[in-house]
């Protein structure tokens, strides 16, 4: 089903008379535009709710006056993250548009993209013109804009023409009432369209093959499983869930995953670690019950789910290890080999421990595989990150500081995995706050929690977005980085602070 176009409406407080009138006219074609004093509802984080809106628009139009050209403050901020995002468009898409409120100067760092005279008598339709191509660069999923007013204007009807009589003399002359000039206005009203409910379906996980060419090695093997089986910890309540076999690659990448080398501790517990194929440590998180969501808008209710065991890495997925499934032919390279400061970083040794960034869903899903291994699903990252106490944050219910995690940009770019070990989660999982955010398996569905089943949920069976979790070094607000904080992306999209971890069933 077709959405509106998503436009985000960056301005200065003082243009707002003129943005609000913008903000009603957008409507009116069809689109949906995102005004803070509108669609900001009582009570919200406006400092983590204006990054969202940015985060997920198709354009963003940047209003400018005499009065807002150099302000300082939040518009400026806006801006350079809407440059930032730009740099991830194919060439020649229409993404940022300057709207000129009158006649101004454009700041330098928007100098490279035309500007529309929204003062002028066809400054409007212009827009709309700009509008409509990006709309169509995005394809069947936008619905058409309006190009031209749907609105019935007011009908002036005639004044009948009054013959005035000649005064006579010693006769009174009657008032004559003058007939209404105008039909009352009629309005046209377009009829939202909200899209279906998703239905719910398990997920199922790829199977990962171990072969052996020694029968004493596969015995040992077949031996060694069973015993995991015989003596997991039993202080938890044990319920059937759910087989899991994956869902098949969505990129065009031929996956053949490596036989996995796979070192077992004699009993899996709190604590436990595994080395995966591609050299990732891995930790173990129990099997168990822990709290799910949090009170803010898209992480209600707060809800209790029950956890088959699992492995899950315990940092995120680096450049080197990433590097050697492209040298496989197994992986796609990430989308640009730069960074937000360093110009050479993917490929360069001198950040093969930093994780690996510029790579979609699509990119994430195939290495996992190819690793013997699986995307997280969003409850098993959750788990991970907050444990069975529902801490808000890996390392507990503290606000962030400097030494936990990679936030606020006080380094100003990605750092080495596991440079914070004090903000580790109690199963030992380092950086799941702050550093990249991070891909995992669910599709995005704001009222998900509503009706998800509560053992191994595995998120709803299709949708638009995939769910980043764990916030990232670019982010000053700490509700970003909590636990149960959750944003959906365009799982082909790749971006310079988005990476991913994988995991596996034991």
């Amino acid at each position: 089903m077709p959405r509106l176009l998503k436009v985000f409406l960056c301005h200065a407080s003082q243009d707002k008379p003129e943005v609000l009138k913008l903000h009603r006219n957008l409507k009116r074609r069809n689109i949906k535009p995102w005004l803070d004093q509108m669609d900001l509802l009582p009570g919200e984080n406006w400092e983590i709710e204006i990054p969202n809106a940015l985060f997920s628009s198709d354009v963003i139009l940047v209003c400018l006056s005499k009065n807002s050209v150099d302000k300082e403050g939040y518009v400026q901020k806006e801006i350079s993250f809407a440059l930032d995002k730009a740099l991830e468009k194919p060439d020649g898409t229409i993404f940022i548009v300057p709207v000129k409120l009158e006649e101004c100067e454009l700041p330098k760092k928007l100098a490279r993209f035309q500007a529309v005279d929204l003062f002028r008598k066809d400054g409007f339709n212009r827009l709309l013109l700009g509008l409509n191509k990006r709309a169509k660069e995005l394809g069947d999923e936008i619905a058409p804009i309006t190009l031209e007013e749907t609105r019935q204007r007011p009908i002036k009807t005639p004044k009948p023409e009054i013959k005035k009589e000649e005064p006579k003399e010693n006769k009174h002359v009657p008032e004559v009432k003058q007939p209404l000039a105008y039909l009352p206005k009629k309005k046209e009203e377009t009829k939202k369209q909200e899209p279906a409910q998703p239905k719910l379906a398990p997920v199922n996980f790829r199977p990962f093959a171990i072969g052996g060419g020694v029968i004493t090695i596969l015995l040992g093997f077949i031996f060694g499983a069973n015993y995991l089986i015989n003596h997991l910890p039993s202080t938890e309540t044990p319920t059937v869930s759910p087989s899991k076999t994956s869902r098949p690659p969505t990129s065009t990448v031929t996956n053949v995953p490596p036989t996995p080398t796979i070192t077992f501790t004699p009993t899996p517990g709190l604590g436990s670690t595994m080395i995966g194929e591609d050299g990732m440590t891995l930790v173990f998180v129990p099997a168990g019950e822990f709290t799910m969501g949090d009170n803010s808008l898209y992480e209600q209710p707060i809800h209790q789910v029950f956890l088959d065991a699992y492995w899950i890495d315990q940092t995120e997925v680096t450049n080197a290890m990433y590097a050697k499934c492209v040298d496989a032919n197994q992986c796609n390279p990430p989308s640009n080999t730069s960074s937000y400061t360093h110009d050479t970083y993917f490929g360069n040794s001198q950040f093969d421990n930093y994780p690996v960034i510029r790579v979609s869903w699509n990119d994430a899903n195939d290495y996992c595989f190819w690793a013997g291994r699986r995307l997280p699903t969003e409850a098993e990252w959750e788990k991970a990150a907050r444990g069975t106490n529902a801490s808000i944050y890996p390392w507990g219910n503290d606000d962030p500081k400097d030494n936990l995690l990679n936030f606020k940009s006080n380094v100003g770019d990605t750092t080495e995995v596991g440079g914070y070990p004090q903000g580790a989660s109690i199963y030992g999982a380092l950086d799941m706050s702050g550093n990249v955010w991070e891909w995992v398996e669910d599709w995005y569905d704001e009222n998900y929690y509503r009706t998800s089943p509560s053992s191994n949920p595995l998120g709803p069976d299709s949708g638009q977005y995939k769910v980043l979790r764990g916030g990232s070094w670019y982010y000053n607000f700490y509700d970003v980085v909590r636990s149960a904080r959750r944003y959906g992306y365009d799982p082909s999209s790749s971006y310079y602070d988005i990476g991913f971890r994988c995991s596996r069933s034991p």
